[in-house]
């Protein structure tokens, strides 16, 4: 029977919400849909339909309530009105009635698969936040295991109720199909699938051709063009030509529809075959999504091939002869039959640069080969390249040809170097005379006095180097010695120091005062010093307070971490600030970090009384002192009085008077008196003289 698709024209996929119950909640799913795949039309007269509903809770519903199939005529010249007719109301099969379907059809898996899938047991526990998530894969499963069935078995997409073949039609007329679920649910009753099929335009399903060919070891890859076929075909079936019974034998026990792994535009079929060399025979067919087939490829004809290489060569071993010449040795595993000969690579670097030293394969006898034109100079590595009858090439480790050399480069020379602005920093130097020179490492340190790091982590092939660095540092300088290399690896010894100067945008640490003492010859002022090193002079401030310019009262610098500086030009009484900041070599200040507040010093004594008299009376006992002053006014005269040897005490403060006289005083005391004056300011004199009473 010669099948025939027809192109289909897609009306439209109604997309309306469902109403699903979930604990009691109305729940709409605006995915849910009843994807009706176009019609296929197949000799003799009938339309094949199949349909899928979108999501596993949509398929779950409709296995219920089942779906109702209508079509119309379409009328394309007078335009008249649709009028539909039922076609069919269908359900998936009651579970007996799909036991006696498998009796029937015992060898269709897949008619199996889908009946569990529908009527196999489900997780009846209520659903909870625990188990949700295993009741959602598990009804994912069953739906995609029963529409991957339907799409490859017909009896398993009719007994689902995913498939209808509508067998009165007419050729000549064109036909719409509708889709429903068979519910009273408004909602459930507005999804709707549509499709068209036109019956005058037929078009052939095409055969599998160009099908590329991939020949391994046991090993045949058959590769097709996917973007084609998978407009026609959803998977495919492979056979191969039994020789033996000369019949055409399935190779797949399922469809066909893997990709290749390095192109997703191609399918891919591998058969492992037990012999190479031996010519074997395949067909590709094309499976529809309507489970129906395509016609046969043509004949594909390919074979197993040798595509294991010999063993790489062993044991190899070099041997320097002098004047440019190096014997290279090696070995073969003697199981290896078929070898066809040797080609010999030499390279200086390791992994990469190789040429060819034989012009042609060397015999397969061959154990040994002398290089004329190695470098005496540089690394030598060398490979040997075994190949075979089919060639399939295998090849050894590199193997260093050693080449006695203790001699290092001399040390470079005329070193030269800048560092701008943005501190780029520029070194050039000499090129060395050595043949062997295999380039330079730069070496860098901002103390001359410590160890010098390597900077350019691997050699440099060239006599100038390029770095940048940071400008916003307190090191002045930053040194660099270059080192040579050669070609096996001897290193020089370094070259003379080259010392830069770094541009300075950094000005320097400020100086720290750290206490300051009024003396009678000045104010003694002490600081710690800046701590860079680059500092020409400390300048010190002073202004009085209240006062809004400093001026400049000292300039210089020490070797010190501090220094001592006396201010004697101060006034005593009289308040100062100072200030004091660092200049470095460049020009460029420190900051100024707070003010010292130091007052002048000043004599705080006045003069003391001119005369101190001591008149006693006995009657009653009474001590009668007067004294004289003529200071400063506003004072008060403070007396000291010392009964019996005890020590002075304050005994009386007086204002504006010059005498006072002692009343109470008791028999047998021994009596002393001192006068001190003291002004408004505090300022004292010095006692007066001593006087003293006895009272028998």
């Amino acid at each position: 029977m010669k099948s025939k698709i027809f192109k289909i024209s897609i009306l439209t996929l109604f997309l309306i919400p469902i109403r699903t119950e979930i604990r009691g909640q109305n729940h709409i799913d605006t995915l849910d849909q009843l994807h009706l795949i176009s019609a296929y039309f197949e000799n003799p007269s009938r339309v094949v339909l199949r349909w899928v509903p979108s999501t596993p809770g949509l398929w779950r519903q409709c296995n219920y309530f089942g779906y109702r199939l209508e079509r119309a005529e379409i009328d394309t010249l007078q335009k008249r009105p649709l009028v539909w007719i039922e076609l069919s109301k269908i359900r998936p099969l009651d579970l007996e009635k799909w036991k006696n379907l498998v009796k029937q059809y015992p060898n269709d898996t897949l008619l199996m698969v889908s009946g569990q899938a529908i009527h196999g047991e489900r997780d009846s526990s209520p659903l909870t936040l625990d188990n949700m998530l295993k009741k959602s894969d598990q009804l994912q499963n069953y739906y995609s295991a029963c529409i991957l069935a339907a799409e490859f078995s017909p009896v398993a997409a009719i007994a689902s109720a995913l498939r209808y073949e509508d067998k009165k039609i007419d050729i000549s007329k064109s036909y719409l199909y509708r889709l429903t679920i068979t519910t009273s649910d408004t909602i459930l009753q507005n999804i709707i699938g549509l499709s068209s099929v036109q019956t005058d335009k037929p078009e052939e399903l095409p055969p599998v051709h160009s099908v590329e060919i991939i020949e391994g070891e046991k090993l045949i890859e058959l590769l097709w063009n996917r973007p084609y076929y998978k407009n026609y075909y959803s998977a495919y079936n492979v056979y191969r030509l039994d020789k033996i019974s000369n019949s055409w034998r399935k190779l797949n026990k399922r469809p066909v529809s893997y990709l290749a792994y390095k192109d997703e535009n191609k399918y891919i079929f591998r058969d492992s075959v037990t012999q190479n060399y031996v010519v074997y025979q395949y067909k590709i067919e094309g499976i529809t999504p309507y489970a129906s087939t395509g016609p046969l490829s043509d004949i594909i004809s390919a074979q197993g091939r040798d595509r294991t290489p010999p063993d790489a060569p062993y044991n190899v071993k070099t041997q320097f002869l002098g004047n440019k010449r190096m014997q290279i040795t090696w070995e073969v595993n003697k199981v290896d039959k078929d070898i066809a000969g040797f080609r010999i690579s030499r390279s200086n670097e390791i992994d990469k640069g190789f040429i060819e030293l034989t012009g042609e394969v060397l015999p397969p006898a061959t154990r040994t080969f002398i290089d004329t034109s190695c470098n005496e100079f540089i690394n030598n590595y060398y490979f040997i390249g075994v190949m075979d009858k089919e060639g399939n090439v295998n090849v050894s480790m590199p193997r260093y040809g050693t080449i006695i050399d203790s001699i290092p480069p001399s040390p470079p020379v005329g070193l030269t170097g800048s560092i701008d602005s943005a501190g780029i920093v520029r070194i050039n130097w000499k090129l060395g005379k050595e043949p062997d020179l295999k380039g330079y490492f730069v070496h860098y340190s901002n103390d001359i006095r410590h160890t010098f790091i390597n900077v350019t982590n691997f050699h440099l092939e060239d006599t100038t180097w390029t770095d940048t660095i940071p400008l916003n540092v307190l090191t002045e300088k930053i040194y660099y010695k270059v080192v040579a290399i050669d070609y096996r690896s001897n290193y020089s010894f370094y070259s003379n120091v080259l010392t830069l100067k770094k541009p300075d945008f950094v000005p320097p640490a400020s100086p720290v005062f750290i206490n300051s003492i009024s003396k009678p010859n000045g104010i003694e002022i002490q600081w710690y010093n800046s701590s860079s090193t680059d500092v020409v002079s400390h300048i010190l401030y002073r202004r009085k307070r209240g006062q809004k310019d400093f001026e400049e009262i000292y300039r210089g610098n020490s070797n010190t971490d501090k220094t001592n500086y006396t201010d004697k030009t101060v006034e005593g009484g009289i308040t100062y600030e100072y200030n004091i900041i660092a200049i470095d070599d460049a020009g460029l200040l420190s900051k100024r970090i707070g003010l010292l507040t130091a007052t002048g010093y000043q004599v705080k004594a006045i003069g003391s009384i001119q005369s101190f008299t001591l008149k006693k009376e006995t009657s009653p006992r009474t001590c009668l002192l007067s004294w004289k002053y003529d200071g400063q006014p506003d004072v008060r005269f403070v007396i000291y009085r010392s009964i019996n040897n005890q020590p002075y005490a304050l005994f009386k403060s007086l204002s504006k008077v010059y005498s006072w006289k002692d009343v109470n005083i008791r028999k047998g005391e021994v009596i002393r008196y001192k006068i001190k004056v003291v002004n408004s300011d505090g300022w004292q004199s010095k006692f007066s003289n001593e006087l003293e009473a006895k009272w028998e």
